[in-house]
Formats: C-alpha cells, sequence, structure tokens
C-alpha cells in the first residue's frame, strides 16, 4: 500500500510540472506576441511608405497562429483528438488557425511578391473562408460537448441560439459593412460578403450557448476555456468585418490595425488551446488526488 501510494505521489508531482511546463508555454506565447505588438507600433508612423519592417511584419506575424496551432494540435490529442467531442472541437479551432496562415501567406505573397493590391476574392479567401467553417465546426463540437442538443429544447436557449446571430448580423451589416456595395456580376464575391459575416455569427453563437451551458460540463471547469474561445472568435468577427470593408473599397494596407486585430485574435485563440491544456492536466491531478485518498481511507 505504501508503494501505491508512492506511485501516486509521484504522479501528482509529474502532473504539477506539467502545469508548470504549460505556464511557460503561456508566458512564451505571450512575449511572442508583445514583440510582434511592439514591432507594429515602432513603424506606424512610417506605415504609409510600406517599407521592410512593414513587409516583414506582414510575412511574418501568423506565427502566433501557428504556434496555437501546433499547441492546439497537442492539447486535442489530450482530449482524445477525434475520438471525442471534445477533441474534436479542439482539432477544429486548430485546423482554422493552420488556415488563418495559410490564408496569411498567400495574402502577403500577393502584396509583397507579386506587388498587387491583394484580390478579393483570392486564393487566400480559400484558406480564409476554409478557417470559418473550421470554427463553425469546432464551436458546434464545443456547444455539443456542453449539451446544446438538451438544452435546446427549452425556450431560453432557443432565444439565444437566434438573437445573437440576428445581433451580430445586424452589426455587421449596418456598421462595419455600412454602404458596402454588392457587385452582383461577381457571385463568388458576393457569397463571402454574405458568408463571412454568416459563418462567424453562427460560431459565435454555438460558443456563448456553450459557455451559458459549461456550468454543467465538468463542473463548470471548462468555462475558462470556453470564454476564451469566445474572445477569439469575436475579434477574429471583427477582424474579418473589417478586412472586408476595406478591401471593398480599396483601402486596406499592410501592416495598419487590420493587422493587429488578427494578431489579437490569433494569440487569444493560442492561450484558449494552452488553458484547455492546462484544464486536463487539472483534472488528472484532481483524480490522482482522489485515488490516493481512497487508498489512504481503504488502508486506514
Amino acid at each position: 500500500m505504501r508503494t501505491l501510494d508512492n506511485k501516486a505521489g509521484e504522479g501528482i508531482i509529474k502532473l504539477s510540472v506539467m502545469s508548470i511546463y504549460k505556464n511557460k508555454l503561456q508566458i512564451f506565447i505571450t512575449l511572442v506576441f508583445l514583440g510582434f505588438l511592439i514591432w507594429w507600433i515602432s513603424f506606424q508612423s512610417v506605415v504609409t511608405q510600406q517599407g521592410e519592417s512593414v513587409k516583414w511584419f506582414s510575412g511574418t506575424d501568423g506565427l502566433v497562429a501557428l504556434i496555437g496551432a501546433i499547441i492546439g494540435f497537442f492539447a486535442s490529442r489530450k482530449w482524445g483528438g477525434f475520438k471525442t467531442v471534445l477533441g474534436k472541437s479542439l482539432m477544429f479551432f486548430t485546423i482554422g488557425l493552420f488556415a488563418q496562415e495559410a490564408g496569411q501567406l498567400i495574402y502577403t505573397y500577393y502584396v509583397y511578391g507579386a506587388n498587387i493590391q491583394i484580390p478579393y476574392p483570392s486564393w487566400g479567401d480559400v484558406a480564409y473562408f476554409g478557417s470559418t467553417l473550421s470554427y463553425i465546426a469546432g464551436a458546434y463540437y464545443l456547444s455539443k460537448a456542453a449539451g446544446v442538443k438538451f438544452s435546446l429544447k427549452s425556450t431560453k436557449y432557443k432565444a439565444i441560439a437566434f438573437i445573437v446571430p440576428v445581433v451580430l448580423l445586424a452589426a455587421s451589416y449596418g456598421i462595419l459593412l455600412h454602404n458596402h456595395q454588392y457587385d452582383t456580376s461577381h457571385p463568388i464575391t458576393v457569397f463571402l460578403d454574405f458568408g463571412y459575416p454568416m459563418g462567424e455569427a453562427i460560431y459565435i453563437s454555438l460558443a456563448i450557448t456553450a459557455y451559458l451551458l459549461s456550468r454543467k460540463l465538468l463542473g463548470g471547469v471548462m468555462r475558462a476555456g470556453i470564454t476564451l474561445v469566445i474572445v477569439a472568435l469575436l475579434v477574429q468577427y471583427v477582424s474579418d468585418s473589417n478586412f472586408i470593408y476595406q478591401s471593398s473599397r480599396g483601402t486596406y494596407l499592410g501592416g495598419q490595425y487590420a493587422d493587429l486585430l488578427y494578431l489579437i485574435a490569433y494569440y487569444v485563440m493560442a492561450i484558449a488551446m494552452i488553458k484547455f491544456h492546462l484544464i486536463y492536466n487539472g483534472l488528472r491531478t484532481k483524480t490522482a488526488e482522489l485515488k490516493k485518498s481512497y487508498k489512504s481511507g481503504v488502508a486506514d
């Protein structure tokens, strides 16, 4: 029995070390983000000149999304990957981050490789809209893990599922896309103009519903992670809506606040993936402690 207790203690120590490691990972991604933020601030006074610093920033700030995607991949594996509902959710958020990085690299090529104004739509939108679809899938499985299927029988949750996307769409079309001209001779453009805000309204609505239900999910320990996901999705929503607005009017310029919004969205999503790592480790630690207490009680 003493040997079993020692093993349980060793397991708790190991999990504690892993948690410290994940905290170091959080510090690392934060330092990377702050580095890019300071870099962004440094060239704002000359951003219209589109110098080398701006070019390098626009071509590399997607590194935050890439790091977040790698973290998300391992977080998903912790939760069972595609074998579990929550694992699927994290995996789709991971795919979404990878797609964001791919879209940014394509856009960087257009602006600084081919020296042309970013075409809209373009191959970059294949990646970006793919990211939107991935985020919808991630939010869907997140809400499913929280029990949305059962809870939608409630009038309250049905109202939330309807009101949230309506409000977001109204904000998109009434504020961010005010006086936006839809060119019906280019159906793909019209589809994306509607598709981006619609898709984002859907995944934000699902994520908020998951948050409201998260008190039922593993005793509410998921709330912090889901909150970070919601913040990341909201910033992503504003970023995409703003980009559509600027690109449709030919006012987008690399290195300005549009790029900063995307950087913030990537950073918050990366932090959310780390949080799910920590939640998993915390649950493992509690389980180990309960087993140790149970074995000690049996021994007594």
